[in-house]
């Protein structure tokens, strides 16, 4: 009696393992804890789901939202394709619509669509929102760039929120080719020097626009920054290397090492400079604009800068996708905190025109003065 009744004991604890198992639960309660919930969540939907279920897709899927529970919008999961466009764009060179991106408020913003691009062509606005790309939601700009991009003379249709509207443009894709810098002389030696982007030759571009408008007899230089999202820190610092004499330009502080600043070797540009910078101006904008500011070897005009004072770096996982994080805050060589903050112009202006007229205008009187 007792071997029969502990054999039907048995049979009954073999049957509810079994439904377990089909639910997911027992796969939770192997695997205990969230590493446990996430395998038993994938395993209920593979038994229960009408569909088939892709496995791989799942799992990257729950890295994904991993990544994306920390609520900062500049860390992110890439996948290995995502990652590998993510380079591509960062190199100057790419196919796509034209539009340098950030994120605002939780939603994909476009800077500013590039002079001549795709993106100008249909209209598309500085401050629109990317709402949707091939009506896939978005809510980082590599997410979105990632989605943009594609083969030249294929279309993206991407959804934009425009003051209370959104509304559909479908755009045909075209090579990309983004200069870092442009650069003249102005009436009355002075040189001009717009910075784009921090890509990977930046630093070459913009040393050589020196030492050209110097040699063209430059007098006084404007560094225009405004629209410019950023991008290497290390070009950043190159960079700040022309401008801002011996001494700190950016100190990034870290969560669980110690703080660490970064330093200019070089003399300084040793002509009055004037940058100009507006809401587009973000991230290693900030950092050149700010060493400028806090060493005294420029006088910011425009608006206030984007505020984004985060620094990112990549860790690469084994099946070659990315994640990329939010490793520290970088601080001006004053100490102030940029994030969330941004930087107040010296000088004031609204406008694109008014402020690169006040630039010439306080150039001409610097020469006047010298």
């Amino acid at each position: 009696m007792i071997s029969r009744r502990r054999t039907l004991t048995l049979c009954l604890v073999a049957a509810l393992l079994a439904a377990a198992a089909t639910s997911g639960v027992f796969l939770y309660y192997i695997y205990s804890g969230p590493l446990g919930k996430i395998f038993g969540i994938i395993s209920l939907l593979e038994r229960n789901y009408y569909q088939p279920i892709d496995r791989d897709k799942a799992l990257e899927g729950a890295s994904r939202g991993v990544v994306s529970s920390l609520g900062d919008p500049y860390s992110s999961y890439m996948s290995k394709r995502e990652w590998e466009e993510f380079q591509v764009r960062t190199s100057g060179a790419y196919s796509g619509i034209g539009v340098t991106i950030d994120v605002r408020d939780r939603y994909v913003r476009i800077a500013t669509p590039m002079k001549g691009s795709p993106a100008e062509e249909a209209g598309l606005q500085a401050d629109d929102l990317i709402l949707r790309v091939d009506g896939e939601p978005v809510s980082t700009s590599d997410e979105a760039a990632a989605r943009i991009r594609g083969p030249a003379g294929t279309p993206v249709t991407l959804t934009i929120g425009r003051g209370q509207e959104s509304f559909d443009v479908t755009i045909i894709r075209r090579d990309i080719v983004i200069p870092a810098s442009t650069y003249s002389m102005k009436e009355g030696n002075i040189g001009y020097i717009q910075l784009l982007s921090f890509n990977e030759h930046s630093d070459r571009e913009v040393k050589a626009a020196v030492e050209d408008l110097k040699n063209q007899g430059a007098k006084a230089m404007i560094l225009d920054l405004r629209y410019n999202g950023g991008g290497y820190v290390n070009q950043c610092l190159n960079i700040a290397e022309l401008f801002v004499p011996k001494g700190p330009v950016v100190t990034l502080s870290y969560k669980n090492a110690p703080s660490e600043t970064f330093s200019s070797k070089g003399s300084g540009l040793g002509l009055p400079l004037f940058v100009l910078v507006n809401g587009g101006s973000a991230s290693a904008s900030e950092i050149l604009a700010g060493a400028i500011q806090d060493s005294g070897s420029g006088i910011l005009i425009g608006e206030k800068t984007f505020g984004k004072g985060l620094v990112q770096g990549a860790f690469p996982l084994k099946d070659g996708s990315v994640i990329k994080l939010t490793t520290a805050e970088y601080l001006t060589p004053s100490g102030r905190s940029i994030h969330g903050n941004g930087l107040e112009p010296d000088v004031e202006v609204h406008g694109d025109e008014e402020q690169l007229q006040t630039a010439l205008e306080m150039a001409s009187r610097a020469i006047a003065g010298s």
